[in-house]
């Protein structure tokens, strides 16, 4: 009997050897071996034979994955760079790493400190935290030409020097447990000492300084904090929480802000971030002949730049739509800053965002804020005093951002589609079209429930075109020649009492009210759905090169008058 237990329990042992040996003979580990310019979460997986091993990477010092010595499928997340791997077999995997030829160099004194930087811009992003001084602020970098850079901002230069400000002596202020409740002195120029969580009610009311800065430390300013402040230019980080125009109230000076960032992006990879993008080549061509084509993301969708371009070999063609629901106000004074006499801008409002794209209001909103995120130096090239809701609509977006993961200045939105998937082509060219192939439709139904009225008696003329010829009457009074075509839209997306005969009376409403030439039909950019993607103004590739192929017909109308 004792035998017979001792055979049982010997193969019951064998028999879960087996087991146990076949199921480690189902299983195979792939390793990731280490190299310069990235890290991985893990550099080894062990996953079932024929299964994905999937190795999460960043990207370092502006090194670029480029591929693998064995056959992965590498793409391009908003969180970074994932490489898959089918795992039949236990190996190794060798990354591509391509490095940075560009390097910046960044200099305090005798100390300097040499950074290589991701090309995925024209222009690259500088540094936030570094040269760290007890005692002192890093209040921006000063190129070479002696212009001021936020931290974190873009530039095309190479050589930076680190703007450090001595903290203002404790005496000036009175500050308690973080509070800074009083300020005491009476210097131009105030630097707030670093530790200071809160700016309270009065600390700086009637306040004869100039220039104040505030350390990254800051967390609050509380209303009335600056109430009628002479104040002309601050300095702040975008890492404050709590602040609004009540903060500021009376500061009738405060022209220039300087937000430097001290936390990480997050909207980089979107459609948002493009605005930093098509803004470096606007720069670039500053000094170039330019049509610049300007409304929200139909113009993204709805033109080939290319086709522009060739028609007119004489200008350079930058598309600076991005996204319609934010103020275009602040867009277009971005643009004018960059344009010359003779340069053509061409308008193209959304009438489902009338009131922003007719300069109803020259209040910010968050949007504005995320489309600057990635280049907060755009910021500074506007005056404050000619927009409300700054500081208010700067608390909404820092709140909004909190809860998101945070981003790398390289990753660029051209690696990903309009919904944030990354893509095997660009999806932006260098004009900032959006070029992904974008099939027809098989259907002519709106996509959304908004139905846009085109009505003249909608648009009031004190309202809506007032503004928007005020802005215009800028533009022309810098020599731009400035021309308007109609927006793209479903013609099954408008108003249940839009009729054939209120958008005749809307065209000629338009053309006799607005101060531009409107150069093309009205009815034709009324189409069919099956030339929209997506949503009810986004046009298809044939449909951008249907509209692009009259506009150019209709502008070199134009220019030969």
């Amino acid at each position: 009997m004792k035998k017979c237990i001792l055979t049982a329990a010997l193969c019951l042992l064998l028999c879960i050897a087996g087991c146990k040996s076949a199921e480690k003979a189902d299983t195979v580990t792939i390793v990731l071996e280490k190299g310069a310019g990235f890290s991985a979460e893990q550099y080894a997986l062990t996953v079932p034979r024929g299964s994905r091993a999937q190795f999460h990477i960043t990207e370092l010092d502006g090194s670029v994955i480029t591929g693998a010595d064995r056959d992965c499928e590498i793409e391009r997340t908003l969180g970074g760079v994932t490489v898959t791997r089918t795992a039949n077999y236990t190996e190794r995997v060798r990354l591509r790493v391509r490095r940075s030829d560009k390097i910046v160099t960044y200099t305090l004194g005798d100390e300097s400190v040499s950074v290589p930087v991701a090309v995925t811009h024209l222009r690259h992003n500088t540094e936030t935290d570094l040269f760290g001084r007890e005692g002192y602020t890093l209040t921006s970098w000063i190129d070479e030409r002696g212009n001021i850079v936020p931290l974190g901002a873009r530039t095309e230069s190479v050589e930076l020097t680190a703007n450090l400000v001595k903290w203002s002596p404790e005496s000036d202020f009175e500050i308690s447990d973080g509070a800074l409740t009083r300020y005491l002195g009476s210097d131009k120029t105030v630097c707030v000492p670093g530790g200071v969580r809160t700016i309270c009610a009065g600390a700086f009311e009637n306040c004869a300084s100039e220039v104040v800065i505030l350390p990254d430390s800051v967390r609050t300013i509380e209303a009335g904090a600056f109430k009628n402040a002479s104040i002309s230019e601050l300095f702040m980080f975008d890492s404050v929480q709590n602040v609004s125009d009540l903060s500021f109230s009376g500061c009738d000076r405060l022209g220039t802000l300087t937000l430097n960032a001290a936390t990480p992006p997050r909207y980089s990879g979107t459609y948002y971030a493009t605005l930093a993008d098509k803004h470096d080549r606007l720069l670039s061509l500053a000094d170039k002949p330019k049509i610049v084509l300007f409304s929200g993301s139909s113009t993204r969708f709805g033109y080939d730049s290319a086709a522009i371009d060739a028609a007119f070999p004489d200008y350079e063609v930058v598309n600076m739509g991005v996204f319609a629901y934010s103020n275009a106000l602040p867009q277009l004074e971005l643009i004018r800053n960059y344009l010359r006499p003779g340069d053509v801008l061409l308008l193209s409002p959304e009438l489902d965002a009338a009131k922003r794209q007719f300069c109803t209001t020259n209040a910010l909103d968050s949007a504005f804020w995320r489309m600057t995120e990635a280049d907060y130096g755009m910021v500074r090239e506007l005056d404050l005093r000619e927009y409300s809701l700054v500081f208010s609509s700067l608390s909404e977006f820092l709140s909004e951002r909190s809860s998101l993961e945070a981003r790398d200045y390289a990753v660029s939105p051209s690696d990903f589609d309009e919904d944030g998937a990354g893509t095997l082509t660009p999806s932006y060219n260098e004009y900032g079209d959006y070029i992904l192939y974008r099939p027809n439709s098989d259907s002519n139904a709106p996509l959304y429930g908004l139905e846009v009225p085109y009505r003249a008696d909608y648009y009031l003329r004190e309202l809506y075109l007032a503004p928007f010829n005020a802005e215009i009457e800028r533009f022309k009074a810098d020599g731009i020649k400035v021309y308007i075509t109609y927006s793209p839209r479903n013609r099954l997306a408008v108003s249940s009492d839009t009729t054939d005969e209120t958008i005749r009376e809307l065209d000629c409403y338009f053309r006799e009210n607005i101060t531009a030439p409107i150069i093309t039909d009205i009815f034709d950019s009324l189409v069919d759905g099956k030339y929209l993607y997506g949503t009810d103004n986004h046009l298809t590739t044939e449909g951008s090169r249907i509209r692009t192929e009259a506009v150019i017909a209709a502008l070199r109308e134009e220019l030969a008058r």
